[in-house]
C-alpha cells in the first residue's frame, strides 16, 4: 500500500470520525435529556399528586389527574366531585399513613417511560393507598396521572 493509499484511508477514517461525533452530538445527547427531563417531570406530577392525596389537598390533586382518572376516584369514593374524594380518602388514613405519605419520595428509578407517546408508568412502593402505580402523561403542555392502579 502507498503512502497516498494510506493518506486516503485516514482521511476518510478521520472524516467518519468527525461524522459520528456530528451525529451523536446533535441527536443521541440532545434526545437523552430530553427522555431523562421528560421522566423527572413525571416522577414529580406522580410525587406531587401521591403528597397531595396524603393531605387531602383536593384542588392540587384534581388538578394533576386527568378528567377520566380524577371521574374513576370520585366514583372509587362514593363522591359527587373530585376534591370531595380526596378528602375522603385523606380522611382514611391514620396519623402515621399521612406521615408515611409525606415522607415518601419516588425518583426517576421508579418511572419507566412507555414504548409509545408521552406516558411513563410510576412504580409506588407499599403505600396507605393501596396503589402499586400511576400513570402518567402530558397532556397539553402539563403532566397529570391518567390512571391510578
Amino acid at each position: 500500500m502507498s503512502n497516498r493509499d494510506h493518506a486516503a484511508t485516514f482521511i476518510t477514517l478521520g472524516v467518519l470520525v468527525v461524522v459520528f461525533g456530528i451525529t451523536f452530538t446533535v441527536f443521541v445527547i440532545p434526545s437523552g435529556r430530553e427522555a431523562q427531563a421528560d421522566e423527572d417531570a413525571a416522577t414529580n406530577a406522580a410525587n406531587t399528586l401521591l403528597h397531595a392525596l396524603g393531605r387531602g389537598d383536593g384542588a392540587e390533586a384534581c388538578d394533576l389527574l386527568t378528567k377520566p382518572a380524577a371521574t374513576a376516584l370520585t366514583t372509587q369514593q362514593g363522591k359527587d366531585g373530585c376534591p370531595s374524594a380526596v378528602r375522603d380518602l385523606a380522611d382514611s388514613l391514620t396519623a402515621a399513613d399521612r406521615e408515611a405519605v409525606a415522607v415518601m419520595k419516588l425518583t426517576d428509578d421508579d418511572t419507566r417511560a412507555e414504548k409509545r407517546g408521552t406516558q411513563h408508568t410510576v412504580r409506588l412502593g407499599a403505600n396507605p393507598f393501596g396503589y402499586s402505580r400511576f400513570l402518567v402523561d402530558r397532556q397539553d403542555g402539563a403532566w397529570r396521572v391518567i390512571r391510578m392502579e
